[in-house]
């Protein structure tokens, strides 16, 4: 095969991939208004700049793929917060000089990822995923600026102005879903600003790391009182990344990627399932005290903890946190999973086994790519294992 013809094969292929991911576009701006759109345009044309110069250096630097560049650059876009471009909401998020200064972390993402491509040897020379690995240096250097605060009213989706925020009140539990709700204190304000996020209180609570109301805090009290509707998660209305505050968008994009025969759907399934088993099973407290945390295997206990009551955590676990976003659009690369259908499948167990509990006793936002990262250094040893051996 030809240079050129290759060339042309990879444009296609990744191209075919973009209108999945236009389902996560449009959720992103739907929900956050132009600094989601603006957001990825900056790192897009980061990534080009940077591919100019960068692509010069050295052997590896011609072997860059352009096309497979800006495939990562845009899933790495999607990853990131949708606040940053928005000077006053990025001032508000810590009160610190370099919230000042946020936006400089969308070109220095794609200028971070080119140069991650180039260490790992350019496409299809080495299983660490790119966009896994340059998020978290991300995260590592910038983390209290990349959590999400902010979500467009619904009456101003698409339109509004995500730097007017009102802010939510935690103390009072939200019954009513986001897109049904139309009485709020300040009217003039066009965006909600939430201090803790669903990720974040589900986060606190299954590490332990919860205040207890008064003297006690309950599994049953988090999923009353310190949690959004699930809807909110599933169609729209918490703060969340650009690319997976809207759990829909998200599902759409994926089907359409399994429809068009270019992704394995063993990855995505077998992850989702084996992290849903995973919460189901590993041990959560049960109530939180000034005395201590009192944990329990789910497994062992139902009746302490009430199946529906775990399903329900399950459900929020899945969707408040990137993993469908990993499982559908990350770890399906060519370039980071197992050739071998074998190894396919056991990668994506894997996946969502060491998912689980990276979510439920680290971080929700963050546990998804940890565990990416680490399975993705697993993929040669699952080619080695499920290599086809000769019959004679």
């Amino acid at each position: 095969m030809s240079r050129t013809t290759h060339h042309i094969n990879i444009r296609r292929y990744y191209g075919m991939h973009v209108p999945a991911a236009m389902f996560l576009v449009a959720g992103g701006i739907i929900l956050y208004g132009w600094p989601a759109a603006a957001s990825i345009g900056v790192v897009l044309l980061s990534t080009l700049a940077t591919l100019a110069v960068w692509g010069r250096i050295g052997a590896r630097g011609r072997q860059i793929c352009r096309p497979y560049c800006l495939w990562m650059a845009l899933l790495l876009a999607l990853a990131l917060p949708p606040h940053l471009l928005a000077p006053a909401a990025a001032g508000e998020t810590e009160g610190t000089v370099w919230s000042t200064a946020a936006w400089a972390i969308l070109p220095a993402a794609g200028i971070l990822l080119v140069i991650l491509v180039w260490l790992l040897n350019s496409l299809g020379s080495g299983r660490v995923h790119p966009v896994a690995a340059a998020y978290l240096v991300l995260v590592i250097l910038f983390e209290p600026m990349l959590t999400p605060h902010y979500v467009l009213k619904p009456e101003y989706v698409l339109m509004g102005k995500l730097y007017e925020s009102e802010e939510i009140d935690p103390a009072v539990p939200r019954t009513a879903p986001w897109i049904y709700r139309r009485q709020f204190n300040d009217a003039a304000k066009e965006s909600l600003r939430s201090s803790d996020s669903a990720a974040a209180a589900l986060g606190a609570y299954t590490s332990g790391r919860a205040s207890p109301d008064r003297f006690s805090i309950s599994f049953q009290m988090v999923l009353r009182d310190r949690l959004p509707p699930l809807e909110d998660l599933i169609i729209g209305g918490e703060p969340g990344p650009i690319g997976a505050g809207c759990g829909l968008a998200i599902l759409a994009g994926g089907l359409i990627l399994l429809y068009r025969g270019l992704i394995d759907w063993r990855i995505p399934v077998l992850t989702v399932l084996a992290a849903l088993v995973a919460f189901l099973i590993l041990p959560i407290p049960v109530v939180i005290t000034d005395m201590g945390t009192e944990w329990r295997w789910l497994a062992f206990r139902p009746r302490m903890l009430d199946w529906p009551a775990a399903l329900t955590l399950a459900n929020y676990e899945l969707f408040a946190s990137p993993l469908l976003f990993v499982a559908f659009f990350l770890a399906t690369s060519p370039q980071s999973r197992p050739m071998s259908r074998g190894g396919r499948a056991l990668y994506g167990m894997a996946l969502g086994l060491l998912a689980a509990p990276a979510q439920l006793y680290g971080s929700v936002t963050v546990g998804p790519y940890v565990a990416l990262l680490l399975i993705t250094l697993a993929s040669p040893k699952l080619d080695r294992l499920f290599r086809p051996r000769p019959l004679v």
